[in-house]
């Protein structure tokens, strides 16, 4: 019986002919990796991060919720919505990832303050509750607690190991990323807000107050004054 061309070229490609021909290739073709292991933190000291930073994360949440219900100006109440739901958001990655650095996710291990100096900041943070204090409790959080987290989540993102600890560092950039989002919203409704020299002077008041507070207790890691 004669094949005809038809039926022979069922699978093209399989005479010499018409073969597609690669370049040769080898595994050590691919560009090196650049990133290094052995970070600043081990598994012990990136769980504690991520436990310090999950307090923090927590009680933010908890004080703009607070707040929501005592700042009279409209725009500043829905604009704080979203940031109050991804601040949310950001203490549940954060209580998520304790799991995969091995050290389990219990109400009482899920975040840890630094020290109790720490823990005086927060509280003097969010107290400011009458309706005509909006300056100093959105100075609080958009001039100093939030920038301080911004600038420790990229350290630690900086620090950390670039690829046993990839992980930890996707997550952080994402948090840093809102957060700056964040901080732009909030000093666009404090420059609006400190129309006269008496409200900015409560806002530079306010900022240097909570920032003498922050420096003194080391920050969210305890660490803010030690040199790396």
């Amino acid at each position: 019986m004669t094949t005809t061309t038809e039926t022979r070229r069922k699978y093209p490609g399989i005479s010499p002919e018409e073969r597609t021909s690669y370049a040769p290739y080898s595994a050590f073709d691919i560009p090196a990796d650049l990133r290094s292991l052995h970070g600043r933190f081990d598994v012990d000291a990136t769980a504690l991060r991520i436990r310090n930073f999950r307090y923090a994360e927590e009680w933010m949440m908890m004080m703009e919720g607070g707040w929501a219900a005592t700042i009279p100006e409209l725009p500043v109440k829905t604009g704080l919505g979203k940031i109050i739901w991804e601040t949310a958001q950001a203490a549940d990655v954060l209580g998520k990832r304790l799991p995969e650095l091995r050290c389990g996710r219990t109400p009482t291990t899920s975040s840890e303050v630094a020290n109790e100096g720490f823990s005086d900041f927060i509280r003097e943070v969010s107290a400011p509750d009458d309706p005509d204090l909006t300056i100093e409790k959105l100075a609080g959080l958009f001039d100093v607690l939030i920038p301080h987290l911004i600038e420790v989540y990229e350290e630690t993102s900086r620090r950390t190991d670039q690829i046993a600890d990839a992980p930890t560092i996707e997550l952080l950039d994402d948090l840093a990323r809102k957060k700056r989002r964040h901080e732009t919203w909030g000093k666009e409704v404090l420059d609006r807000l400190c129309d006269t020299e008496a409200k900015r002077e409560r806002r530079r008041e306010r900022v240097t107050l909570l920032a003498t507070r922050l420096r003194a207790c080391g920050g969210v890691t305890g660490e803010l004054s030690r040199p790396h």
